[in-house]
């Protein structure tokens, strides 16, 4: 016994259809959304307004000429950060306080900050322990009085 292919059963075929995919894409943004918000950096609004006062920073630390030289080393009891700070004309820069951010461009949570102590003749070094190997970007900063300072470089830990 056969029966006929009506226009409901089409209509009810294709409601259930669209239905059925309607729901699964819905469920899946919901996941989507909820285990990542898509923002790496908190505040992007603010950030972005705060860019012009960046690039006049990057202009004043040009104006100044300072370099900076930026060494990774890892070893099996943690990884050995190390900078040298010149200035113009190549005369080391001491008795800065001097920190360095580590940041896993993959995982802000991985992010932290050391303090490098001097080591005479304008270098100064710190031991980061537990640095996972990999790509990490290491930002060197120094503040002495109204002068700023920051030196970036992305390093491969092995």
């Amino acid at each position: 016994m056969t029966t006929e292919l009506k226009g409901w059963h089409v209509l009810v075929m294709m409601l259930a259809f669209f239905g059925v995919t309607i729901a699964v894409n819905v469920v899946f943004t919901m996941y989507a959304i909820g285990t990542f918000s898509g923002e790496d950096v908190s505040k992007p609004y603010l950030k972005g307004l705060e860019y012009n006062r960046t690039l006049e920073a990057r202009a004043e630390q040009a104006a100044l000429g300072w370099k900076a030289t930026i060494e990774a080393e890892h070893q099996s009891g943690g990884t050995t950060i190390s900078t040298k700070i010149v200035d113009r004309g190549g005369e080391a820069k001491s008795a800065l306080t001097v920190e360095a951010v580590l940041q896993r461009p993959t995982d802000a949570r991985l992010d932290r900050t050391i303090d490098l102590s001097p080591a005479g003749d304008g270098n100064y070094r710190a031991l980061a322990a537990d640095l996972a190997p990999g790509v990490w970007d290491v930002i060197v900063r120094t503040k002495k009085g109204d002068v700023a300072f920051e030196a970036r470089r992305r390093v491969v830990l092995k």
